[in-house]
């Protein structure tokens, strides 16, 4: 069977050039007795650029014992990597609990790749999924097993590896109390964004924000804990918002040619009509992402900047021939471990920017002017969602401050290179590995003092869930 990306559109593995891994012995032995270079795929909803395997790349399809079930310990539970997100939601939740993170919005990736992407929700108590990781367990090129916790010095490499260092093949999650929270909706004129979006942030447990920029109004969303009061506009609704979002779902059928308004695109803008406010946890809240077939980009710039990528976007967007199918969105986290996150020192608001797949499958005609929102971003200090899509020369991540420790860490775990990736090197600013041999020669791998080599964890027998 050819391994595609989640949507069913891009190939990513040919029948042949994949293999399912069943026991951590397996991945093991091809790791040490094999040659070549492996990537690991995951539930395939990073960017298909990052994931494809070109010849000479393996793909690894995880499928652990226990995958899905967990089991907890105490608040705790452990998982393993190929784990989906949504069943690590349930299992929290059927004890009255949730994970210390804020949820994303599309919960069907496995927990390893919202890891090694840096997958994040919104809201400064917060800052990634790796919030909620108390350990992580991951083989890396050599074979070797490590398990990691937030007082190990190479736990930023682990927690946002791009894919880079290893495996991870299991993880234990801290949980707290599942809480109830309340949500307003309002929809205000757009130039309250530079204005009030820093303090809708600060006075909330969590906001989020869509711009309607062709239509210079932005609809946002706060969740709080009871204790927040508007103000101004914000104690109204603006009663054209339906109006609004028809038309733009409109347009959208059209571009992609949707005559009626059946397909999962035209499905993302329903959630947005007749809209008030609302109860419920963060997850209940927030999980209302649907997938579809998109050219999807995010980028952090600081939350102070925000005033100034608003002007710029503005000015861009209005005089770009190219259109977005989508509201641009708002998303504000705080500080996240990760040498490569784009938060490790400040609140960080990533500007999410939308084009739509044709209803025929044909890319989207917009790719010019993502290149230029990269362009203005990266002027601004922009840094990018790692999985999803971005041009490596526009947003190199030497930009980025721990840049020089994630080097190191990727020439301490896979000194061979074997979990090279080509979009992710070029960002790094790293050569291929082996141009004109079949391998690197081999290298010396130090060992940390704070590193612990582990004996291989018992994985929960449950079957999957």
């Amino acid at each position: 069977m050819t391994l595609t990306n989640w949507a069913g559109n891009v190939a990513i593995a040919a029948e042949d050039g994949w293999t399912r891994i069943t026991s951590l012995e397996q991945l093991e032995s091809m790791l040490t007795r094999e040659e070549g270079t492996v990537r690991v795929l995951g539930s395939r909803f990073t960017y298909p650029a990052q994931l494809r395997c070109p010849d000479g790349t393996r793909g690894i399809l995880l499928d652990l014992p226990g995958r899905g079930a967990g089991e907890l310990r105490g608040e705790n539970l452990y998982v393993t990597g190929d784990t989906l997100l949504e069943d690590v939601w349930r299992a929290f939740g059927r004890r009255g609990l949730e994970p210390a993170a804020c949820p994303p919005v599309i919960t069907s990736q496995t927990v390893a790749g919202a890891l090694a992407t840096g997958t994040h929700a919104q809201g400064l108590s917060g800052g990634t999924f790796s919030d909620c990781v108390a350990t992580v367990e991951f083989m890396d090129g050599t074979g070797t097993l490590h398990q990691l916790t937030p007082a190990d010095a190479e736990f930023d490499a682990a927690v946002l590896n791009l894919g880079c260092l290893g495996v991870v093949v299991g993880l234990e999650l801290r949980g707290r109390p599942a809480k109830g929270l309340h949500c307003a909706r309002f929809t205000v004129a757009e130039d309250n964004l530079p204005e009030r979006y820093a303090a809708w942030n600060r006075e909330s447990v969590a906001a989020k924000s869509w711009w309607f920029t062709e239509h210079q109004v932005t609809h946002t969303w706060i969740v709080h804990d009871d204790s927040w009061t508007p103000s101004g506009d914000e104690t109204h609704t603006r009663a054209d918002l339906d109006h609004i979002v028809t038309r733009t779902r409109r347009q959208l059928m059209a571009d992609i040619g949707d005559g009626r308004g059946r397909t999962p695109a035209a499905q993302t803008l329903e959630k947005f009509l007749s809209a008030t406010g609302s109860t419920g946890t963060l997850h209940g809240i927030f999980k209302n992402g649907i997938p579809a077939p998109q050219l999807n980009m995010e980028i952090a710039v600081a939350l102070d900047a925000v005033p100034a990528a608003y002007a710029g976007l503005k000015e861009l967007l209005r005089d770009s021939p190219y259109k977005l199918h989508y509201p641009v969105i708002l998303r504000t986290t705080g500080p996240a471990r990760g040498h490569l996150s784009p938060t490790q020192a400040a609140p960080a608001t990533y500007f999410g920017f939308v084009s739509y797949m044709s209803a025929a499958g044909s890319i989207t005609a917009a790719r010019p002017l993502f290149d230029d929102i990269q362009r203005l971003l990266y002027g601004l200090g922009g840094r990018p969602h790692w999985g999803k899509y971005f041009t490596p020369e526009l947003l190199p991540a030497s930009h980025t401050d721990g840049f020089h420790r994630f080097r190191q860490a990727l020439h301490t775990f896979d000194p061979h290179r074997r979990f090279e990736n080509d979009t992710f090197y070029r960002t790094l600013g790293l050569s291929p590995a082996r141009p004109g041999t079949d391998k690197p020669p081999p290298l010396s791998r130090p060992r940390l003092p704070e590193q612990r080599a582990e004996t291989r964890p018992t994985a929960p027998t449950q079957h999957r869930g």
